[in-house]
């Protein structure tokens, strides 16, 4: 059987296409998962979803990421502008039920999706659904795994947190993997997450932008110079990363370290423009097939035991 930490990448990829498994990408899932959408606060757009759903070792829940520009599939461009700026919602904000500081945007999609709506199941009733379903036909091990790429790891790392504190499960481990996450709140929570019992990685690539954002103490310079050239006036604010970091080395890939001149002049540069970054930006981020995302889980890692125990 492909490796777990793998089969959760396969996962994160899959929740951008819910109906589409790649072939030899497969996440193993018993039956179909159940697909759980919600519409943002505004412009009646489902920019939140997230797949559940039962493989052989437990209840697997993997959270898309922001819908891409260029490859936004049966989304339009209205789904794009919203999802993108309620990324933009980047304001930290005081939440209890969190153990600290949060970004806006994210702990508004992972309510969306958590919560039911509407008569329909959010991601905590179908998590019990499926452990209930299990519990009938012991398909499924008693064991959470929470996934999601780029704004999907942000909102995983809230949902295990959530999950974590639910009383009922509080006999279930809870294993969390996420692939160029954002980061989701301040030191506050990240000092609250680090007190659960949730077992988290967090896969990151050289060069990839997104894992630094929104700027933090540990943002490096490289980021923050592109980060304020495309959005200026940017302040550095206190947002932490969460998890157990995973970057090892690649063999063959070749991060892009950024320039050592500032992004306004470059931009300012006739011929250049943002077009010019554009390809190796989404390069780093990328999980499709042969991404460093997808060399470096499992097959990247020495001594990789294959997501057991």
């Amino acid at each position: 059987m492909t490796c777990m930490k793998r089969r959760l990448l396969f996962a994160s990829s899959q929740a951008y296409q819910p109906q589409m498994e790649v072939h030899a990408r497969s996440v193993g899932w018993i039956e179909p998962p159940m697909v759980v959408r919600r519409e943002g606060a505004i412009g009646h757009r489902a920019i939140d979803l997230a797949l559940v759903g039962r493989v052989a070792e437990g209840v697997v829940v993997a959270f898309r990421g922001t819908l891409p520009p260029f490859f936004a599939g049966d989304n339009d461009g209205w789904s794009v502008l919203l999802d993108w700026l309620n990324d933009g919602l980047s304001v930290c904000v005081d939440a209890p039920e969190y153990g600290g500081g949060v970004h806006l945007g994210f702990a508004e999609s992972a309510g969306r999706l958590w919560y039911d709506f509407a008569g329909a199941a959010g991601v905590g009733k179908a998590i019990e659904a499926m452990l209930a379903k299990s519990r009938d036909d012991g398909k499924s091990r008693r064991h959470l795994f929470v996934t999601g790429h780029s704004k999907g790891g942000a909102l995983a790392n809230l949902a295990a947190y959530r999950a974590a504190g639910v009383e009922a499960w509080a006999d279930m481990p809870v294993s969390v993997a996420t692939f160029a996450a954002a980061r989701a709140g301040n030191a506050a929570f990240a000092r609250a997450y680090a007190r659960t019992r949730i077992a988290c990685l967090r896969y990151e690539v050289p060069s990839d932008l997104v894992p630094h954002l929104p700027p933090g103490p540990e943002t490096p310079h490289w980021v923050n110079v592109i980060a304020r050239g495309l959005v200026p006036g940017l302040a550095m604010t206190d947002y932490h990363p969460v998890g157990e970091k995973v970057n090892a080395a690649v063999a063959g890939y070749k991060p892009w370290r950024g320039s050592r001149r500032r992004l306004p002049r470059l931009l300012g540069r006739r011929g250049l423009g943002l077009d010019a970054f554009v390809p190796d930006l989404l390069k780093s981020h990328a999980i499709c097939p042969e991404s460093a995302y997808d060399l470096l889980v499992c097959d990247g890692e020495e001594a990789c035991r294959h997501g057991a125990g």
